[in-house]
């Protein structure tokens, strides 16, 4: 059977915030990135957590080695503002991350850096001070695995947040093709954030998660594939 890939996005809420002072690793990490020297008075750095193994309120889950190949993946990919993947460029750029395991909880932990040029001094400013505190993950996944069959929940009779035989019906996302960007956007729902510290399968058509995530229609390919990413 053909599988599709398709294009989705995952919200959560900024906690905290990281400063860029430590100068060793993480100047040599962010340096990585660049195309000259950059000195650790120009740029920020935070840190968060960008998505995790739990169930969200829209009844779907990363399985662990998801989440690895998502942790893999970050580096390199770019903080957007509500997914303007057509009107605005990169506020950051992510530059490292990690698993972070936590009281059973294992999430996705990276690292993102922003200039500190007068454009993005209000972009750092509200970060800082708590008022942009929502991101949200994009990326590209092939199928919504129904954990009462096991079948992909677009083709099996299951809804989302249903029980059946005492087990609440969700969804696994499985094979991760991309991590296309993070965003800071208004609301949130999976709950990651920043974190205080010490100081698409070009050949598949492409298909998008609504925000309406137990409506079956918010499951079907979009025409044209760029739509995915329209309706944040």
């Amino acid at each position: 059977m053909h599988q599709h890939t398709r294009a989705f996005r995952r919200a959560g809420r900024l906690l905290a915030l990281r400063s860029a002072e430590d100068r060793g690793e993480t100047a040599e990490a962010v340096n990585a990135m660049a195309l000259r020297p950059l000195a650790p008075e120009e740029y920020a750095v935070f840190l968060l957590d960008l998505c995790h193994n739990e169930t969200d309120r829209h009844y779907s889950r990363f399985p662990e080695e998801e989440l690895e190949t998502i942790n893999a993946l970050t580096p390199g990919r770019p903080l957007m503002e509500r997914h303007d993947l057509r009107g605005s460029l990169p506020r950051g750029v992510f530059f490292r991350s990690r698993l972070h395991r936590e009281n059973g909880r294992v999430s996705v932990r990276p690292e993102v850096y922003v200039l500190r040029t007068p454009e993005n001094a209000g972009f750092i400013r509200h970060i800082e001070g708590g008022v942009y505190r929502e991101t949200s993950i994009g990326f590209a996944f092939q199928k919504p695995e129904c954990v009462i069959c096991a079948q992909d929940i677009r083709r099996c009779g299951h809804t989302p947040g249903q029980t059946y035989d005492g087990v609440t019906c969700h969804y696994l996302m499985r094979g991760v093709k991309e991590v296309i960007e993070g965003s800071v956007v208004p609301a949130g729902s999976q709950g990651t954030g920043f974190v205080a510290r010490g100081g698409v399968d070009a050949e598949a058509p492409t298909l998008a998660m609504a925000r309406r995530w137990a409506d079956p229609a918010a499951l079907a390919p979009l025409t044209p594939p760029e739509r995915a990413w329209a309706d944040e």
